[in-house]
């Protein structure tokens, strides 16, 4: 930690403080933790503010193993801390950093009183840093006097009060300990070890609508074997944790003392989910490959539906739908990878040796692919491809008027044809060849078209009708 100075302006005066920030004031950590204790005859232990952990086991531990519970952390060797330690002792604040030699400038240059100006010169001597920590308002009076400020975002700062200063510099001489340590032998070797038949009664229990069964589960769970029934715990909590929020008993010491043994307060328990399983338990290496299969297994349809989002497993292959399998007829599968830029594709099972550009099923259709128009046939470069000799077409293949003893009544049919494009068009140079000049010759039928009857209206004519009218 570091002693750092706090000041803002109020009107005409300094307001100063003297805190001390963490040395990484961005980490909610006080100390370096060890791992791996194992109780020693005549150990002393303190145990820091937050520490949850409950007084009566803990006393069957101490008698146990032969260790003792100090009050005082001189007389201490050990010291245990908690997750919610931090919280007790720490204090952040949101602040902008200003450059101790800026300060001084801005004393200087303040109309502030003499006495208040002597009381942060006075603060600023004692500072073990280079910034001094200040509100957005004291850094815009700063810049109006046109001395240079970063004029960056301000940031989060941890510090530490004066109350807890001296306790808190006594155990970093100290080898400290998480709370969990002490918390993963705190039920003692006859604790039970929740299995995988154990761990379906408890599911019973938490799905049946008697809220006793929810108490003794909860019960059960606080005082099994953490360290060995770890997953089933998660689980519990994961699935059942809206039995667990609506019960008094996440209260009671023995189950928050189970719940922080992961690193979780009861109010968070809600947020759990099967990622999160998964990350504690490789946190608190925990993690195996059994137990990586058991979460995967009893919440597969959570992870397929969370694919693509999940931070613990990614998908490695993909395989078409049954109906797709179907279409191409072919067993493809696609192994993929990725890294920080892409994802990318590894290795493909069942792929045809084709151009991917140009799909058979596109070229079998005709469509125009990378090299021009593609034709049905699927021809392989360099393969020689055979055509049939065109041969002279026979014109009354085309229509059997085409003959070379044509009648002048069938030339004139033809003649009438051509003209109203009743000959399709790709015959038309076959019969301007053969027969051209006789269709020139020949006089075309013209069509009269009647008039459309209107009715049966009689036309009107001067002849009398014949009719005397009244």
């Amino acid at each position: 930690m570091k002693r750092s100075i706090f000041f803002d302006r109020d009107y005409k005066q300094f307001r100063v403080n003297i805190r001390y920030v963490l040395d990484d004031p961005t980490k909610f950590q006080l100390f370096d933790v060890s791992r791996g204790y194992t109780p020693t005859q005549g150990d002393t232990i303190y145990l820091m503010p937050g520490v949850n952990i409950p007084r009566s086991k803990l006393k069957d531990l101490a008698l146990n193993h032969g260790i003792k519970i100090v009050r005082d952390a001189e007389n201490a060797n050990i010291v245990i801390t908690g997750k919610a330690t931090p919280g007790k002792v720490l204090v952040g604040r949101w602040a902008y950093e200003v450059k101790l030699d800026v300060v001084n400038q801005y004393i200087d240059a303040s109309d502030v009183d003499e006495f208040y100006k002597d009381n942060l010169r006075t603060a600023l001597l004692s500072s073990e840093s280079d910034e001094v920590y200040c509100s957005y308002s004291t850094v815009s009076d700063i810049r109006e006097n046109k001395l240079p400020v970063f004029s960056g975002s301000s940031s989060h700062y941890y510090y530490v009060e004066d109350e807890w200063k001296e306790l808190i510099d006594e155990c970093q001489s100290k080898v400290v300990y998480d709370e969990t340590e002490l918390l993963a032998m705190i039920n003692g070797e006859d604790a039970i070890t929740i299995t995988k038949e154990v761990y379906a009664q408890l599911c019973e229990m938490f799905n049946s609508s008697d809220q006793d069964n929810h108490i003794m589960a909860m019960e059960i769970m606080a005082n099994s074997n953490y360290v060995d029934s770890a997953v089933y715990l998660l689980l519990l909590l994961e699935e059942f944790c809206d039995q667990v929020a609506i019960s008094n008993t996440k209260n009671h010491i023995n189950f928050k003392s189970m719940v922080s043994y992961f690193g979780i307060e009861v109010k968070n328990v809600q947020s759990l989910d099967p990622d999160k399983v998964v990350e504690k338990l490789a946190a608190m290496n925990l993690l195996t490959t059994d137990w990586l299969h058991l979460v995967l297994e009893s919440r597969i349809s959570w992870f397929i539906g969370n694919l693509y989002r999940s931070r613990v497993f990614r998908p490695a292959s993909l395989v078409p739908t049954d109906s797709i399998a179907a279409a191409i007829q072919s067993e493809y599968r696609a192994e993929v990878g990725c890294d920080d830029e892409k994802d990318f594709i590894e290795t493909v099972i069942g792929l045809n040796n084709l151009n991917p550009l140009v799909p058979e099923k596109l070229n079998n259709l005709g469509l125009e692919g990378p090299e021009g128009p593609i034709g049905p046939e699927d021809y392989s470069i360099g393969e020689e491809v055979k055509t049939e000799p065109l041969t002279e077409t026979d014109p009354s293949s085309i229509h059997p008027f085409l003959h070379e003893d044509i009648t002048e009544e069938e030339l004139t049919q033809l003649a009438t044809m051509v003209s109203n494009q009743e000959i399709p068009a790709e015959f038309n140079q076959l019969i301007t060849e053969n027969f051209s000049e006789l269709i020139d010759e020949t006089p075309q039928v013209e069509e009269v078209n009647e008039p459309e009857s209107n009715n049966n209206q009689i036309n009107q004519t001067n002849e009398s009708p014949g009719i005397d009218w009244f």
